[in-house]
């Protein structure tokens, strides 16, 4: 028994359009079996989506990994959804400095969210192992105090333009970070 396995991603009138997806899922040997899902019933192995939005193919085993002790995974992975539903967002991995040349990109302790097409790095900085993003924001207490934000911190180390971090506890961290993150990538 043979058994091979497609997995592709789009709005199902893109799916419904592609012929060359047509002429794959019609067999002429065997039956075969389409299954359409969407992020909502995004099929779940070990509590988590089986595709984590936006990470790359490459980086989807470590960064599931991480995220096997994560205190809000789904929050997480919530937050993962929408920012990477904004235009020209992509997800990253880490060039390590130590790396050969062609090496893959490190996605083992954090990823990049970046607008392609930005002068600047990314507009967040996520970690799945702890649910927590740092943005491009260079903001005080006051400013995120104005701001209606009670869920974030300003951070006193580290690069002096990524100064606020959010920890995913909740359903108002969440829609916090959001807000957040919405206004470093409008800001990149």
């Amino acid at each position: 028994m043979k058994l091979t396995v497609f997995q592709f991603e789009g709005t199902p009138e893109e799916l419904d359009a592609s012929q060359v997806l047509h002429e794959l899922t019609q067999s002429h040997n065997a039956g075969s079996t389409v299954v359409r899902t969407s992020p909502q019933t995004n099929p779940i192995r070990d509590g988590l989506p089986l595709h984590i939005p936006g990470v790359p193919d490459e980086g989807q085993g470590a960064v599931r990994a991480l995220m096997q002790d994560s205190p809000a995974s789904e929050l997480f992975v919530k937050f993962m959804r929408k920012t990477t539903s904004w235009n020209n967002v992509v997800v990253r991995g880490i060039k390590r400095k130590t790396a050969s040349p062609g090496a893959p990109l490190d996605y083992s302790r954090y990823l990049r969210l970046r607008k392609q097409g930005s002068p600047f790095g990314g507009f967040a900085y996520v970690y799945p192992e702890f649910s927590k993003i740092n943005l491009r924001l260079n903001y005080t207490n006051a400013q995120l105090s104005d701001l209606n934000i009670t869920t974030a911190r300003t951070l006193t180390t580290g690069h002096r333009e990524y100064r606020v971090s959010v920890d995913l506890k909740g359903d108002e961290s969440l829609a916090e970070a959001l807000r957040l993150a919405k206004l470093a990538y409008d800001a990149t």
